[in-house]
Order: structure tokens, then sequence, then C-alpha cells
């Protein structure tokens, strides 16, 4: 079963997401800020994705990707913003995300977002294999 780390300050779209994920077959986390997620990873085993907010109190969610590429964490992250312009999105990628999602989002997105992140690692391990 493939995990999820949900990062966002919102109680309602972490509840909302974690509710959708574990419907999809996803085994879930939530943090409420990238603080309590780092905590978390750190003592703990990597989950294979992680969605997070950009705009979050105290560390926001590009300190959060450069902490993640500090801490040599491999987990395929996915951004989101209610605030989003371009420029944030292009940060984003640049420090290693592998995609963007602006909310209001639809469900069908975030899980469309996933399952390509999942086909990318499969096609990179399969990679590596051969």
């Amino acid at each position: 079963m493939k995990k999820v780390l949900i990062v966002d300050d919102e109680e309602s779209l972490r509840h909302m997401l974690s509710v959708l994920l574990r419907a999809e077959g996803y085994e879930v986390r939530a943090a409420a800020d990238a603080k309590k997620a780092l905590e978390a990873l750190d003592g703990g085993e990597a989950p294979d994705f992680i969605l997070s907010d950009i705009k979050m109190p105290g560390m926001n969610g590009l300190e959060f990707l450069n902490a993640l590429r500090e801490r040599r964490i491999e987990s395929t992250v996915v951004m989101m913003s209610a605030y989003g312009t371009m420029d944030i999105a292009v940060e984003c990628m640049k420090l290693g995300a592998y995609d963007y999602v602006s909310k209001p989002f639809r469900t069908d997105e975030i899980i469309l977002t996933i399952r390509k992140a999942e086909e990318r690692e499969a096609l990179k391990q399969e990679n590596s294999r051969l």
C-alpha cells in the first residue's frame, strides 16, 4: 500500500484529502504544518508521496521542500496553493516538487496527479532495474 503524507494548516482540507485518498487505497498520515511533518519524517519511514500546501504559518512550503532535500527524503512531492502564480510553480519545480496544484481543486485532479506520479516512479524503478 502506497503511503501519503498531507501537510496543510487547514484541518478541513486535511480531513477531506485523507478520506479521499484512503478510499483510493492509500495509507494516509497528516500534519498541520511543515515542522510537525518534518518531525514525523525524522522519526519514521518516508512516505511515497507528500501533498503540501505552500502558504503555512511558520515554515512555508518552499522552505519545507528545501528541508526535505537537505534530509535526502526521496518522496514525490506535490505542492498545493490558493495563492499560486506561475513563478511560485516554477520555483517549486526547481526545488524538486513533482507537480503543483492550484486550490480549489477537483478531487479527481488530486487522484490523477498522484496516479501520474506513481506511474513515473514505476518507470524510474523499471529503468533502474534494466
